[in-house]
């Protein structure tokens, strides 16, 4: 009864303990709320001056002096009818080399405007502290519309993406908030970015925390990039439109068509290793020429359009040739080839143009692009599928292509398939999108066009000191504050169930009447019962003794995916160690 009398109910201590933590995690709902919609405006803002940007930029360069028609998808305000035919112009390689050549001079006096602009946001998070050049999001916003504005074939996500976060780190510095506080922006403004200009709030929620590491997620930054991304939402739809960029669809699922995503699958798996290593390719192949940047982009973009005058669908972004795509008016396109060896070859030709836009020095995304050339090797499949004589539908294949491509390259399968399916108000296709999606996220494994993803948060600087396993290893489990938290055994479900929800956690361990440990119960296992704790509780659930080490505790903790483990000691609970107690303690000894 000794032991029992030392476990104490949520009271004196404890209570005032679990009022502090209540009390800050109000405060951070509180403070990320108000952040959320300050970042969501910034995102907001910032997309509709890209986006409009581009459009005047395209329409001077490309309609007018070029006469390239150039769609717009239907969420964007695009027709049905088909492109007036475009006249050949041998301005058009012109055009788009003076744009790369612009776009280079551009970033030279801004070189952290260079690149894709997300992998500058995610090196930015991980080992800068959330900072960037005063206005780099500046030149990063004119070099980028340049490019896709004259031709270049690249994509407005990226850039955005590091718009949004370059304005916000700055806005956050000027408030003096932490650089904690900053990072967090840095990685909510990323995802907003994207989502907002994607017309895909809930993906771009998402985003933020997924695009960060190659195989984790920085689970903070979701709510907050959930108010950020439907406020940039609001704000940018007010002026585009708030339809799916591609319109609705609807797509009844069968089990009978699970092979075509099977094969569809290994189809972008491939061909999303072959657009990262092909990027990668012509930026090795372009820094080998001993030529100033300008004249190389100029040279890219002379390149990609000479291939647009035979293929105008592989410049800009491209949305509005996949649109007519997905809409069936494949007679809509207008290459010289025969329709399906022409669809054969475009996310060849995509790749190809991709590669010489970025890889010469040009500035823009790589996010639209990859999102482009997965729809046309879904187009690709149907046409081999058709002249194999096998009957297959156009439009899943398409949207499922888009998902599972780009998701598997940029290690982000989640958001990129949710987005896929924002852009289309497609739910249907979630069955068959996770299908292939998983097969090519395994197959492209190991390559992405992010270099400063890093594995895990292990690997990240920013999360390095809360993981260091040699001196997680030298810590016990008895320097650490322990709680008290606990359910008897006897206790009714209901009261059972208040404790845990007083407690702020989601399950707690069960003792009986002499304190032994049982196990734990959940909310989940309580849920709908009227019985006692005792005859719901979960055995044999992993523990620690007090001279375990916090290693062990933070393995079980990552193992059995929770934030506290039982502390044990001949059988009987002595305590919870939390997360933020092995946080806490292990702090502690940074400082001596």
């Amino acid at each position: 009864m000794a032991a029992s009398q030392n476990l104490k109910y949520l009271g004196g201590e404890n209570q005032l303990q679990m009022k502090s933590s209540t009390q800050s995690a109000l405060t951070f709902l509180e403070k990320w709320t108000l952040l959320g919609i300050v970042i969501g405006a910034v995102a907001g803002l910032s997309s509709v001056v890209l986006y409009f940007l581009i459009r005047a930029i395209e329409y001077f360069l490309l309609v007018r002096a070029a006469g390239i028609y150039v769609p717009i998808p239907p969420g964007e305000g695009g027709t049905l009818g088909c492109p007036p035919g475009a006249r050949f112009s041998p301005l058009l390689p012109a055009i788009a080399g003076i744009g790369g050549l612009l776009s280079a001079l551009i970033i030279r006096f801004s070189p952290e405007a260079s690149g894709n602009g997300t992998d500058r946001a995610i090196e930015s998070y991980h080992f800068r502290n959330g900072t960037f050049s005063r206005w780099s999001w500046a030149a990063k916003m004119l070099s980028s519309a340049v490019t896709i504005g004259s031709g270049g074939s690249a994509g407005r996500e990226g850039p955005e993406a590091f718009i949004s976060a370059g304005i916000s780190s700055g806005i956050f510095s000027l408030l003096r908030l932490s650089p904690e506080d900053r990072r967090l922006a840095v990685a909510v403004a990323m995802g907003a970015g994207i989502g907002t200009i994607f017309k895909a709030p809930i993906a771009g929620a998402i985003l933020s925390a997924e695009l960060l590491y190659r195989r984790d997620f920085e689970y903070e930054a979701i709510f907050p990039s959930l108010i950020a991304s439907s406020v940039g939402f609001l704000i940018f739809g007010a002026f585009v439109g708030y339809g799916p960029i591609f319109g609705l669809y609807q797509y009844s699922f069968f089990l009978s068509s699970v092979w075509l995503f099977l094969l569809l699958g290994v189809l972008t798996g491939a061909m999303a290793y072959l657009y990262v290593r092909s990027l990668r390719f012509f930026e090795g192949l372009f820094l080998r020429i001993s030529a100033p940047r300008e004249l190389r982009a100029l040279v890219g973009g002379v390149l990609v359009g000479a291939l647009g005058l035979l293929f105008p669908e592989v410049l800009s972004i491209g949305y509005g040739w996949m649109g007519y795509a997905i809409q069936g008016r494949l007679f809509c396109l207008r290459s010289p080839l025969p329709l399906y060896l022409f669809l054969v070859l475009l996310p060849f030709l995509k790749i190809l143009a991709t590669s010489l836009t970025l890889g010469s020095g040009a500035s823009g995304g790589e996010f639209a692009p990859g999102i482009f050339i997965g729809g046309a090797t879904g187009l690709m499949l149907y046409s081999l599928l058709q002249l194999a004589g096998i009957r297959a539908p156009y439009f899943p294949l398409i949207v499922v292509g888009m998902a599972s491509l780009f998701g598997a390259a940029a290690n982000a399968p989640l958001s990129v398939m949710i987005m896929a399916i924002e852009m289309t108000g497609s739910v249907e296709l979630f069955p068959p999108a996770m299908i292939a999606s998983s097969i090519s996220y395994i197959i492209a494994s190991g390559v992405t066009p992010y270099p400063a993803q890093v594995p895990t948060r292990k690997d990240s600087p920013v999360h390095s000191g809360e993981y260091s396993a040699l001196l997680l290893s030298k810590i016990r489990v008895e320097e650490a504050r322990l709680m008290n938290f606990f359910i008897r055994a006897e206790e009714d479900a209901r009261s059972a169930e208040r404790r845990i929800r007083e407690s702020g956690l989601l399950s707690l361990p069960v003792v009986d009447e002499q304190g032994n440990f049982l196990g734990t119960v959940s909310l989940l296992d309580l849920a709908g019962h009227s019985g006692r704790a005792g005859e719901m509780v979960v055995r044999g659930v992993p523990y620690v003794r007090p001279d375990s080490t916090l290693l062990e505790a933070w393995e079980i903790m990552s193992r059995t995916r929770s934030n506290y483990v039982p502390v044990v000691k001949r059988g009987k609970l002595i305590g919870i160690l939390t997360m933020d107690g092995l946080v806490e303690v292990y702090k502690g000894f940074l400082r001596i």
